[in-house]
Parts: C-alpha cells; sequence; structure tokens
C-alpha cells in the first residue's frame, strides 16, 4: 500500500510558535486572521493580547509590561520561534532588562520580524549568536499573500536547512563578481541608534550587510550611514545591499537619490534590491546565515 502524502505542514505538526508585541501594538484587523493561517499550515502558536494603547507601551511600566510579554517567549516552554506582531518603537529599551547569562545556555529561538525588531534581533545576535529571520509580521497590513509570506511558511515548516534568495541589481559592475561573507543587518536607523553598545558587533569583516528603512529623511539616512562609515563599521565588508527606502519625504531627493549617494560613499560593492524593506513583498533575510552574492542574486542558507 503506497504511503500517504504528507504535506511539510503536518510532518512539522509540533512546531511551536510564540508571537509577542515587544514593540508597537498589531492591527486587530489583520492579526487574528494571519495567525489563524498559521494554524492551518499545521504550526502551534501561542499568542496572548497585552491589550496596551501606544501610550501605555512608550511608559516606564509599558516597558516592563512588553518585556514580561517578550519574556515568556524567552523563557517559557520550549518554543521553536518568537514571531513579533509589529514593529514601531521601543523594542531598544527591553535589551538592558534580558538577563543575558541566563539565556546562554537556551536552545536559540529565532526571532522574526523586521523595522524596531532589528535592535532585538541584532542583541541576540550579537550576544548569544542566535539567528534571526528579517521578514513580515502577522500584525501588520503588510502580512499579505505573496512570495514573501509563502517563504516564511516554508522556513518555519522546514527542517535543519533555512535558505532563501532575492534578486539584486549592482552599483557599478558588481552585478559580474561574486561575493560571499555572513549576513546581518535590518532597519538603517534601529541599528544605528546600537552603535556603541552591547547590542550590535563592533565590526564586521566577512560580512554582507543588508538595509531597509521608511519615514527616515534623505538627511537623516545621509548622517545615519556616515555614522556607519566614520565608526569604520564598513572596513573588510565583503558587500552591502540596500533594500527600499520608503516614505522618505517630498523633495527632489528621492528613494533612488538616496541609495546611490549611500552607494557612492561606500568603501565596498554595493547592491540594491526591491525585494524587502517596509513593503511587500518582504522577502525573508537570515542574520547569521552564509550567503553569496553572485548571478544578480543573493543567496543565503543556514545549517540549523
Amino acid at each position: 500500500m503506497p504511503a500517504a502524502d504528507v504535506s511539510p505542514a503536518q510532518e512539522v505538526g509540533r512546531v511551536r510558535i510564540r508571537v509577542i508585541e515587544p514593540c508597537g501594538p498589531p492591527d486587530s484587523g489583520v492579526l487574528n486572521t494571519n495567525l489563524a493561517q498559521l494554524r492551518e499550515a499545521g504550526l502551534q502558536v501561542d499568542y496572548e493580547p497585552s491589550n496596551q494603547s501606544t501610550g501605555e507601551r512608550l511608559s516606564v511600566g509599558g516597558v516592563a509590561t512588553r518585556f514580561a510579554h517578550f519574556n515568556t517567549g524567552l523563557s517559557g516552554h520550549d518554543y521553536d520561534y518568537l514571531l513579533c506582531v509589529r514593529g514601531g518603537y521601543g523594542a531598544s529599551e527591553l535589551l538592558g532588562l534580558v538577563d543575558w547569562t541566563a539565556l546562554a545556555d537556551v536552545a536559540p529561538r529565532p526571532l522574526i520580524g523586521f523595522s524596531d525588531v532589528s535592535a532585538l534581533q541584532s542583541a541576540f545576535y550579537t550576544r548569544l549568536h542566535w539567528p534571526a529571520l528579517h521578514a513580515p509580521m502577522p500584525g501588520s497590513p503588510l502580512w499579505g499573500d505573496g512570495a514573501d509570506i509563502e517563504q516564511l511558511m516554508t522556513l518555519l515548516c522546514s527542517g535543519q536547512v533555512w535558505q532563501g534568495t532575492v534578486s539584486v541589481n549592482g552599483h557599478g559592475g558588481e552585478v559580474d563578481s561574486s561575493y560571499s561573507g555572513r549576513l546581518f543587518g535590518g532597519c538603517l536607523s534601529v541599528l544605528t541608534n546600537l552603535i556603541g553598545t552591547a547590542y550590535l558587533p563592533n565590526g564586521f569583516a566577512g560580512h554582507i550587510l543588508f538595509f531597509e528603512d521608511s519615514g527616515e529623511s534623505p538627511p537623516r539616512l545621509l548622517r545615519c550611514w556616515r555614522q556607519w562609515l566614520d565608526c569604520g563599521l564598513l572596513e573588510d565588508v565583503r558587500a552591502v545591499v540596500f533594500g527600499r527606502f520608503t516614505d522618505i519625504g517630498p523633495g527632489q531627493e528621492d528613494e533612488e537619490w538616496v541609495q546611490n549617494e549611500m552607494a557612492a560613499r561606500s568603501p565596498c560593492p554595493v547592491f540594491f534590491s526591491s525585494e524587502f524593506g517596509h513593503v511587500s513583498p518582504n522577502m525573508p533575510l537570515c542574520l547569521g546565515a552564509e550567503a553569496v552574492i553572485t548571478d544578480g542574486n543573493l543567496r543565503w542558507h543556514l545549517a540549523r
């Protein structure tokens, strides 16, 4: 008798995901639908809403509440992933509350998200070498039904190997060359605010870096990039990939202008991609993965 067909989701029915709210409040109009989608894929999803307003989240008491919510995912049951509902503001205020020593013996729990979540992902990468997925979040209207969500679902339901691809275009003639390194990146302004702290590496030699952002003006983006340059964080970096820089405000200096100006200041090869950022699609990228840029694509993989 032939074996019955088994979907990837059925094979990983015991994968457990803790949905957390370390930053802003979710869009309730889409969150429940998207969490249902995850459960229908065979994933076990645990979620308890914090029921805080934006203002409450930013207060001292709100920080403590958000950390307790976050810490449940770190110290609770054996969760495989921590999925953030949305970005916004406030993730960096949680970093000083984490018991990093206690977590040193905990199996990695990759954080999934982007935007303000980049602060958490960077800290866990720096302090504990945990991988993370820069990827869509279910409490945001940007979570749709495109290729990014399809790939994220595949990664959540996969086994010991993660992998992904985004298309890139080279600044100048770099597209015909090949570059390899360890992948790291996220929201440029958020990561810039971590420079000089214990939550961002003090060097990225041998890395491929990726950056995106939203709602920042051209001068502010150039100021961020100048900080990376002046701190020497781009020394011996293999390559940089700029994703989307959306909603940068009115004026003649548009997204393309900003990207080209940052590229012109960079000491390493630079590539552009329209496939990640505060946009849809926002294709998953894995912090800590081995990556290679060749033939117009950034390909990454991580053996877990």
